[in-house]
């Protein structure tokens, strides 16, 4: 009997032993940059997490894959960094609008020397325009950095989740793992930053969301320090912005809403609106599924004052349906909407629809602080950026900001939840709410014909 106990015992050791073999060898593999996968790479598919991550080994958006970014690739896999480099040079000459190219060429500069390194995860697979718009600001804020003498560079880990919770899990599990990683940008939207969240406060990983604004993310149960913040309002100040709008400026008093149940961010924006609005005077008469195929019909005959659009980046086409059945009908009826729709893509497809309506967001380039943020930018991407990129540039300016005063993970946490801490960022002053809520406020912007955008229509801020 002693003799099986002992037979027993060992072999649940060895596959004990095996188990955490291969579960340190994945994560190892997944994150270091001399192993696993080379060469040009894609964006990967749900649940694919070995190629979800980069530091510059790998490419993730796949429609840019140009000779040179693939020859960096390869080279960066392969340690040979200085021609990593002068590939990367050759790729951003050739675009400079690419933040991926600019985020490895920081990266193959600083090769094996000393660094501090942070992650950002944004939805590469469904929403890459997004997730550019998230990176151009990474991207600034460490290419400024990196730039500035006597501080130690900064290394930056590109995760990609698809906007799928369960990657995002698995994503963050990755990133907590790997213990060079001081804190993580991300994730791309609500409903990942809310999936992904609860794992980085258990295990004492700061996360900052740049466009997260979903209100639950403020209420995820904290430990004895908060690890969990984010540079953008809650939806809290959005949908009060968006129904006292409604209220003062428009006078009126009754709203239809188009919105995505199941959604976070939608349901929490619609929970935030509609409670302000019944409560200052106003009334929600009809709440519509935007995934019904008969939603758009329902605008026809509506006996609200005020049409307004809260689709989350899923729904984006429906809600656009919506706005042309809302042209058809005489007349119109006002339209607001939410930041979901402060989009180029929303511009381009639908901006003639979108017409006279009227977003909450929460910086603009022609209306707040950031000039110095904004003449950088200009140089850098050749072009104008919005909210999404000043955001993300915001939460690496607060990391940095905070690994100044404090190396750590929990230290960092710590310094970042002090009443007294304050950082410079695109947005002006960046500090944090003991809930780790941005505070700050929204700008209202209306979609109105204009050349900005190159789409026929801009979006431009109300006095």
């Amino acid at each position: 009997m002693l003799l099986l106990s002992l037979l027993v015992t060992v072999a649940l050791l060895a596959a004990g032993w095996l188990f955490l073999s291969r579960s340190n060898l994945k994560v190892e593999t997944l994150l270091n940059p001399q192993q696993g996968t080379s060469g040009s790479g894609g964006s990967s598919q749900p649940g694919s997490i070995e190629t979800a991550v980069s530091r510059g080994e790998r490419l993730l958006f796949t429609d840019s894959a140009t000779p040179d970014k693939q020859a960096a690739a390869q080279a960066f896999a392969a340690g040979d960094f200085s021609t990593a480099v002068a590939k990367l040079e050759a790729s951003l000459q050739a675009n400079r609008n690419d933040p991926e190219v600019l985020i490895y060429l920081n990266n193959a500069r600083i090769g094996k020397a000393d660094s501090l390194s942070i992650a950002v995860v944004v939805p590469i697979g469904t929403n890459p325009n997004s997730a550019r718009e998230i990176l151009r600001g990474v991207a600034q804020a460490q290419d400024e950095a990196n730039r500035s003498s006597g501080t130690t560079p900064l290394k930056v880990t590109i995760g990609n989740d698809n906007n799928a919770p369960q990657q995002a899990k698995a994503l963050a599990e990755a990133l907590i793992q790997d213990k060079s990683i001081l804190a993580v940008v991300g994730h791309g939207s609500s409903t990942t930053s809310l999936a992904a969240a609860p794992l980085y406060e258990q295990n004492q990983l700061v996360m900052i969301a740049p466009t997260s604004t979903a209100i639950e993310l403020s209420q995820i149960q904290k430990g004895s320090a908060n690890y969990i913040f984010r540079t953008v309002p809650s939806n809290q100040f959005t949908g009060t912005a968006l129904a006292r709008y409604m209220l003062s400026s428009l006078g009126k008093r009754q709203a239809i809403v188009f919105y995505t149940p199941g959604n976070s961010y939608s349901e929490s924006l619609l929970s935030a609106f509609s409670t302000t609005l019944s409560l200052e005077g106003g009334q929600v008469v009809q709440q519509i599924d935007l995934t019904q195929s008969s939603a758009a019909g329902q605008v026809a005959s509506s006996t609200a004052e005020v049409l307004v659009l809260l689709p989350d980046p899923t729904t984006l086409a429906q809600a656009a349906q919506v706005a042309l059945a809302n042209q058809s009908r005489m007349p119109p009826l006002p339209l607001l909407g939410d930041d979901a729709l402060y989009t180029v893509d929303s511009l381009r497809q639908a901006g003639q629809a979108l017409n006279g309506a009227v977003l909450p967001i929460f910086w603009h380039p022609l209306k707040g602080p950031g000039s110095n943020f904004i003449t950088t930018a200009d140089r850098l991407w050749a072009g104008s950026v919005n909210w999404r990129t000043a955001l993300s540039y915001d939460a690496v300016r607060a990391i940095l900001t905070g690994l100044a005063q404090g190396r750590g993970r929990t230290e960092l946490a710590q310094v970042l939840a002090t009443s007294g801490f304050a950082a410079s960022g695109a947005t002006g002053t960046i500090s944090f709410l003991p809930s780790g809520d941005r505070n700050g406020g929204v700008v209202m912007v209306k979609v109105e014909p204009g050349r900005r955008s190159k789409t026929g229509y801009d979006f431009v801020p109300l006095p």
